[in-house]
């Protein structure tokens, strides 16, 4: 999370909140000024999958306006609070490129560095659907693993997670 989009304000009393300085791993990076309660900013959790078709990749191009737009990822998205991470990678499968998966076990899980998002990525073989276009993505296509389009991924975390994959 950048600091622009640090919450300003307590959830318990409405007080401003500052940063607390310095900011060590473990503590709070937020406190409130009026009630002290300390605010921790928890990652984001999310799910994709390394689907293989019938001995292809499936990959989509992102359709979201963000710095990946246009570019190639791994289907999957955001776990939803609540949610079993494994099913969360499923559906996303199924809303992304219309394919119902069978996991086939973990190919890794990712972070970097100022970025919020804990990616867990699953190895997932096709069992049903038909592959389309969600409304998430531009475009949806299979590659032989010799044919993957590695200048165009969106996320470091796909090129992480492929060739995690590929080397298993």
């Amino acid at each position: 999370m950048s600091p622009t989009h640090l919450p300003s304000f307590c959830p318990d009393c409405g007080g401003r909140l500052r940063a607390t300085l310095p900011e060590l791993q473990g503590n709070p990076p937020l406190v409130c000024t009026a009630c002290g309660q300390p605010i921790y900013l928890d990652p984001k959790v999310a799910a994709a999958c390394v689907v293989d078709l019938e001995g292809k990749l499936v990959l989509l191009r992102r359709a979201q306006r963000d710095s990946a737009y246009g570019r190639w990822i791994l289907p999957g998205g955001h776990v939803d609070r609540g949610e079993v991470v494994t099913r969360a990678a499923r559906r996303e499968v199924a809303e992304e490129v219309g394919l119902k998966v069978e996991l086939e076990g973990l190919v890794g899980v990712y972070s970097y560095p100022g970025n919020p998002v804990v990616l867990i990525v699953y190895a997932a073989r096709a069992v049903s659907g038909s592959l389309k276009t969600g409304s998430e993505a531009l475009e949806v296509k299979t590659f032989a693993p010799d044919e993957l389009p590695w200048d165009e991924f969106g996320f470091t975390s796909t090129a992480d997670a492929l060739r995690d994959y590929l080397a298993r």
